[in-house]
This record gives structure tokens, sequence and C-alpha cells, in this order.
């Protein structure tokens, strides 16, 4: 809400610059206090086209300390509900720990700049793992592996599904991987909703791989 007491054009350049941020991508990490480096230009463009939904499928493989996640999940969640604040957003990971570790720093971003944003946190909405939005939108951090059931989304975050070379290496847990995939997260998609899929390649039969072989046989097509 924009303070009364301050004059008419502090009043407007405030209100240009929150409409600014919550249309660019770039404006929003720089307010929270990133500086992205080129590579990190190039995640932020695709990142933009899936907000958009020119890119409904994208597939970030970025080695560790890439700060893939920190644009990925922490970064891009409160900007897409700012511009679509009625959306259901899945962010799920290896653990459930780790999920909802992204899930409380994305509630701590929605809390400190709500204003800007134009989003406010449901009362009743104090978990890191599973809170609300007001103005109706919803946000569910999950492990890979726990079920889904019960909640529908629109925009569907899995980052770094494997959690080690050894799980990587383990044909029971690549296809536990799978058919919750297959089982649980895809089925919970919306009409339309998008998917993003963020981790660094261990294996050539994991998640990304299994996604990338559909596609080769006619699947459904991943921007990469």
């Amino acid at each position: 809400m924009i303070d009364l007491q301050v004059s008419p054009q502090s009043a407007a350049i405030e209100l240009l610059k929150r409409r600014t941020i919550r249309r660019n991508f770039t404006d929003w990490c720089r307010h929270c206090g990133f500086e992205p480096a080129q590579h990190h230009q190039l995640l932020i463009a695709k990142l933009e086209a899936v907000a958009r939904g020119d890119v409904p499928r994208l597939a970030v493989f970025m080695p560790p300390g890439s700060a893939k996640s920190t644009y990925g999940s922490i970064l891009f969640a409160p900007w897409f509900l700012a511009s679509r604040p009625e959306c259901a957003v899945i962010a799920a990971s290896h653990t459930s720990e780790l999920a909802e570790k992204w899930g409380r720093k994305v509630r701590n971003l929605v809390i400190e700049h709500g204003n800007t944003l134009g989003l406010s946190l449901s009362g009743d909405s104090q978990a890191a793992g599973r809170w609300a939005l007001k103005q109706g939108g919803e946000y569910y951090a999950a492990g890979v592996g726990v079920g889904i059931a019960g909640f529908r989304a629109d925009l569907a975050i899995i980052d770094d599904p494997i959690r080690s070379r050894e799980d990587a290496d383990s044909d029971l847990v690549r296809e536990r991987i799978w058919d919750w995939y297959k089982s649980d997260l895809s089925t919970r998609m919306k009409p339309g909703g998008r998917q993003i899929v963020i981790q660094t390649r261990w294996h050539e039969d994991d998640l990304a791989g299994r996604l990338l072989g559909e596609m080769a046989k006619g699947g459904d097509t991943w921007d990469i």
C-alpha cells in the first residue's frame, strides 16, 4: 500500500517501480540484492518465458554452485505469483527438508516484499512447507517420493530430485523417482500447467534422462 502522506510524485514513482519489478525478473532479482551474471541472464530469460506460457516445460542443467536454485526455486516462485496470485505452486526436492527450506525462503520473500509484489500471506499460513495467499494462491513443498494427493498445481518446480552419486547409481532409487514423477507429480498438474526441472546431471538414466528419452520418442517437449 502506498503511504498517502508522501507526495503524489513520489507515490507515482513508487507505483512505477513496483510495476516494473513485477514485469521484469531481472529487476526483481536486483531488488532482492542479487546481480545476475551472464549465465543467470540466460536462465532468467527462460524463466520469464515459462511465466509467459511460451515455454511450458523447462529443463535446467547446471553444475553445483551455479546458483540455479537461487534463481529457479527461490526468486522465481514469488515473482511468478506476483502476476498470478491465484495460482498454485508445487516445489519438490530430493527430501522434504530441502523442499521446506526452499519454501521457507520463498515465504520470507513474500513477507518481506509483500507490498512490492502485491502479495500477502493468509492469516493461518505459517508452515514453511505449505502456505496460502490472501489472493488465493498456494505453495506446497514436497519431497520427491511423497504423495501429493489433494493439491493441484499451475507450476511445478523440481529441484535436485537426486540427492547423491550413490542414489544416482541406484536402479531402485531412479525407478522410484520416475514412478513418483509419472504417478504423483504429473497427475497433479492443472491443464496448461508449467513444469521446471532443475538439476545437475548425475546419470544418463536419471529423471532428466528419462524425460529427454520420452521427448525423443515423440513425448512432451522440453526446452533445455
